[in-house]
């Protein structure tokens, strides 16, 4: 009986030892093991070094990039997935940037697409930069990095676009007046641009004795600035007791600048409007005709008496 008693103890002992050993046996969780496997190999390439954003009124200035992020998982049982969230900026300029993208350790690449917003009317001068980067972690585990950028080169394109004022587009004017117009040439495209002017009726108005220049017709206007234009304009004298009517001067404005690069241009037509009223004779002046009549009514005046 008592030799029973006495391994009853000794057993009792001997577990009692057995849970005291267990609490000095450290078990790492589960975060530990991942933190010990070490970082993985993330890549991110962009399949376009530049573009180019399309900003005149009426267009989007979208831009969009492809890409791929290459990803080399460490072996380790504890790792299951890795989570790859990707960061973009543009200078300021809205970005889409895509969801995060998981990779599993048999799955080395994944693509993504992402869009930057450029302003609409931006100056073509402006130069923007796109950086991808982002963000790793294990899944399970709370380990992680940051992952170097890729960058590409945004082009702001050139749009042509111009208007044309005038103070005084209508005139009246005695026949075979001389007189002028001051034409303004606004530059209203996002660059330095070279306009041309020409007058579409030309020759139809110098047919009828008309004579139309202009003080240049070409012109180099800054961005956003405008430049003055002067049309002379000399009306014809026919023979015509009374006139009184309206002739239309046709201009028109291109880009000469887009022309030599096979570019599309904005055009820009306007119109001059020239009233001829009076009497339209040859050698004919107003003043001599007064004076001439002041000189027959004193003749005729002196022969009645």
């Amino acid at each position: 009986m008592i030799g029973k008693s006495k391994a009853a103890r000794v057993g009792i002992f001997l577990v009692m030892l057995l849970m005291l050993g267990s609490i000095f046996v450290y078990l790492p969780k589960e975060d530990d093991k991942v933190e010990a496997v070490g970082a993985p190999a993330i890549t991110i390439a962009l399949a376009q070094a530049k573009q180019t954003a399309y900003v005149a009124p009426g267009q989007d200035g979208i831009v969009t990039f492809t890409g791929t992020v290459f990803a080399q998982i460490p072996w380790s049982p504890n790792i299951q997935y890795l989570v790859v969230q990707l960061q973009a900026d543009a200078g300021g300029w809205p970005v889409s940037v895509p969801p995060a993208l998981t990779f599993s350790k048999a799955q080395k690449q994944q693509s993504f697409t992402l869009s930057v917003q450029v302003p609409i009317e931006t100056s073509q001068r402006t130069q923007g930069q796109l950086s991808v980067s982002g963000r790793w972690s294990y899944s399970p585990g709370a380990g992680g990095g940051t992952i170097p950028p890729a960058t590409a080169i945004i082009f702001v394109k050139q749009y042509y676009q111009f208007s044309v004022g005038c103070d005084k587009p209508y005139v009246q004017v005695q026949p075979g007046s001389s007189l002028g117009f001051r034409l303004r040439l606004i530059n209203e495209g996002n660059a330095n641009d070279r306009l041309r002017v020409e007058v579409q009726n030309l020759k139809e108005l110098a047919d009828k004795g008309w004579t139309i220049q202009l003080s240049q017709d070409k012109f180099a206007v800054p961005e956003k600035q405008e430049k003055v234009l002067t049309v002379s304009v000399t009306t014809p004298v026919k023979w015509n007791v009374w006139k009184n009517d309206v002739t239309t001067i046709q201009i028109r404005i291109i880009s000469a600048q887009a022309e030599g690069l096979g570019e599309v241009s904005d055009i820009a037509d306007y119109s001059l409007y020239v009233r001829q009223k009076g009497v339209s004779i040859p050698g004919f002046e107003p003043a001599f005709a007064i004076i001439a009549l002041a000189m027959i009514s004193v003749l005729v005046f002196g022969f009645a008496k």
